[in-house]
């Protein structure tokens, strides 16, 4: 297991959520996305959204991070409802997910997506979706792994035009 500590993100992460989004796409997304999109990210606006959305979270909305020796390794942020549903929905969405890439395959993902779960069904969804990149094989991999299981969604991300696929997972009831 990793020894990551998991614990809701603050304000004061959002450098560290920041630069784990940029190391993630210009990892993970290569061969992906357009490599202009890659080479041209929208650093200042992340780091706005990110931060705004620390400072004030809609709904029942929230970021969890990963800390190992003290450093965050990774995050995860969940929409709660899901962005693509109804604002009294019972979805709630996983809208990113990223690690270190050089701490991969070391369970943090692992350790996040079970902290936001348990949260989620704590919270009283019932299911979660999130979107991936259809051809993100590792990823899609990670899910499958987790019990995520792909439904008919697919549409192109929108700030690249590149083919998302939409997976879901059923919640077991918190006690």
């Amino acid at each position: 297991m990793t020894g990551a500590v998991v614990r809701d993100a603050t304000e004061a992460d959002t450098e560290a959520i920041v630069g784990l989004t940029a190391s993630g796409w210009r990892v993970a997304y290569t061969g992906i996305i357009p490599a202009e999109r890659i080479a041209d990210l929208p650093i200042a606006a992340w780091r706005h959204d990110i931060s705004s959305g620390l400072r004030e979270p809609v709904a029942d909305s929230f970021t969890r991070v990963a800390e190992v020796d003290g450093e965050v390794a990774g995050y995860c942020f969940v929409a709660a409802p899901g962005r693509d549903e109804e604002p009294d929905s019972s979805v709630a969405e996983v809208v990113a997910i990223y690690v270190d890439p050089g701490r991969w395959m070391k369970g943090i993902g692992r350790a996040l997506m079970e902290s936001v779960t348990k949260i989620a069904a704590s919270a009283g969804y019932p299911e979660m979706t999130l979107w991936t990149f259809e051809r993100n094989a590792q990823a899609r991999a990670f899910y499958a792994r987790l019990g995520w299981q792909r439904d008919d969604e697919r549409r192109p991300h929108a700030a690249t035009g590149t083919p998302t696929i939409r997976l879901h997972h059923t919640l077991e009831a918190q006690e």
